[in-house]
């Protein structure tokens, strides 16, 4: 494919979703299996330049904590 490389950058396509008739959008299965997701996972939901992000609750904790320490050091 002459653009790969483009679609590298954005990641690996899973297909397609649709909001439902209250507000729900399906993440595809394979997506799913793929990053092992289940019901009940929850996540920060953000938009970044007109895209709608779904970040893991769990890794967005993460996050904030390594950043905290970080800072705690920095501080010091």
């Amino acid at each position: 494919m002459k653009n790969k490389k483009h679609f590298d950058a954005w990641g690996e396509m899973h297909g397609t979703a649709s909001i439902g008739e209250r507000g729900q959008v399906v993440i595809p299965k394979k997506l799913r299996d793929s990053l092992e997701l289940k019901k009940g996972d929850s996540f920060v939901v953000m938009e970044k330049g007109g895209a709608i992000v779904l970040l893991p609750t769990e890794l967005m904790k993460g996050f904030i904590s390594s950043i905290t320490s970080e800072l705690k050091i920095l501080k010091k």
